[in-house]
């Protein structure tokens, strides 16, 4: 298997383990000096700063489910476009639980050092769960309606 193959697999897998719900079991995953670019405000650094960011979605949406939508990888590098799904029972970011599904996509970069991740960037789509959430309101449609 080439090294973007076994990045690939090995992604899947970290995945697989947040589904279902095993967040301090991802250490295997991510190097010891793991660096995150696109931590929130007041994040903790390396590690726990994914494992509070999904705790966090864990929380608000009990149910929620990742599902790897494009996994692009070139050398050391794995490019994730990523669909999250789950039904907001508990708060998150400041709303309070709304009972609604919803959907929403991210995207990531992942650098890999040795079959760990050693670096990520990543996009969540907030401006569109937020939206759904019915914290902000939706951009006008056609005509300015």
């Amino acid at each position: 298997m080439s090294v973007e193959e076994d990045n690939k697999a090995r992604y899947r897998a970290f995945v697989d383990e947040l589904n279902k719900g095993n967040i301090d079991g991802v250490d295997e995953f991510f190097a010891p000096d793991y660096e995150e670019h696109s931590a929130p405000p007041g994040a903790p650094p390396g590690i726990d700063t994914i494992k509070m960011v999904f705790r966090m979605f864990r929380t608000a949406f009990p149910d929620v489910v990742f599902n790897v939508t494009d996994l692009v990888a070139e050398g050391d590098k794995l490019c994730t476009y990523v669909i999250g799904e789950g039904t907001h029972e508990g708060p998150f970011m400041g709303v309070a639980p709304t009972g609604r599904r919803c959907k929403w996509a991210a995207f990531g970069i992942n650098r890999y050092v040795d079959g760990k991740i050693k670096e990520h960037w990543g996009l969540p789509d907030l401006m569109g769960l937020m939206t759904q959430l019915g914290a902000i309101p939706p951009p006008p449609g056609p005509g300015g309606h």
